[in-house]
C-alpha cells in the first residue's frame, strides 16, 4: 500500500519543463534513490514531496497524519545560532539531538554555527532531522561534506530504519548499500527499478543493448 503517490505531475522551472507527467508511488519501508543527471527535477521532486513546492499540474497524495522529516540539500541556519539552539529548535528531543551529535563527532553545543566548517554544519542539521518524530526521511544529498565515520554511521542508521525513506545521491556506493528501489528522472518521466543502485545500473545497460539492437534492426 502506497503512503505517497506521486500521480502525473508536470512542473515547468522557467522555460524548461523538468516533469512531464510523471508517476510512481512510495510504499511503507521503502528505501528509494533518486537518480538523474543534473537538471532532472531531482532536488525540485523533494522539495514537492516534502510540501514545500508544488506541481504546476498533478497532485502528490499523501496518507493522513503522515509525518516527514526533510533534509535540504543546502539547509539554511539562523544567523548567530548555536549548535544546540539550533538542534533543538523544533520538537525534537534532547537525548536524541545529543546522542546523535556525538556520533556524529560534533560535541562543542554552544559553538556558533557560522565558526563550523561547512561539514560540520551538515552534520549538525543531520542530527536534528533524524532527531524528529518522522514515517517518511527524505535526505538531498545527505553525504556531501560527511567524512566516512559519519557517512558508514548513517548507513547503519538507515539501514536499521524500518520506515520509508527517499534519497537524491551522487554517491552510488551509499545507495548500493541503502536502496531497494531506484527511481530514474530522465526527460520528465519517472521509471521505477527494483533493486540497489548496481540492479539499475545492470537493468539499464541491458536496455541499452536492446536500444541498439532495435536501431540497427531497423537500419
Amino acid at each position: 500500500m502506497n503512503i505517497i503517490n506521486i500521480e502525473h505531475i508536470s512542473k515547468l522551472f522557467g522555460d524548461k519543463l523538468i516533469f512531464d507527467d510523471a508517476s510512481f508511488g512510495l510504499q511503507e519501508g521503502d528505501k528509494v534513490g533518486i537518480v538523474g543527471i543534473n537538471g532532472t527535477g531531482k532536488s525540485t521532486l523533494l522539495r514537492m514531496v516534502a510540501g514545500e513546492e508544488t506541481p504546476d499540474s498533478g497532485q502528490i497524495i499523501r496518507q493522513n497524519n503522515l509525518k516527514m522529516a526533510y533534509l535540504p540539500q543546502t539547509p539554511e541556519f539562523p544567523k548567530d545560532a548555536t549548535v544546540l539552539s539550533y538542534a533543538l529548535s523544533g520538537d525534537e528531543e534532547d537525548w536524541q539531538v545529543q546522542s546523535n551529535l556525538v556520533q556524529l563527532g560534533i560535541t562543542e553545543y554552544d559553538a556558533k554555527l557560522d565558526t563550523l566548517s561547512g561539514g560540520q554544519r551538515r552534520k549538525v542539521a543531520l542530527a536534528k532531522v533524524l532527531a524528529s518524530d518522522f514515517d517518511v526521511l527524505i535526505l538531498d544529498e545527505p553525504t556531501n561534506h560527511l567524512d566516512l565515520a559519519s557517512i558508514q554511521w548513517l548507513e547503519t542508521y538507515l539501514s536499521n530504519y524500518k520506515g520509508s525513506v527517499l534519497i537524491v545521491s551522487h554517491d552510488r556506493y551509499f545507495l548500493d548499500r541503502i536502496a531497494d528501489k531506484v527511481v530514474e528522472l530522465d526527460h520528465g518521466k519517472a521509471t521505477v527499478f527494483k533493486g540497489n543502485y548496481s540492479d539499475y545500473a545492470q537493468k539499464k545497460e541491458l536496455l541499452r543493448r536492446d536500444a541498439i539492437k532495435q536501431y540497427e534492426n531497423y537500419q
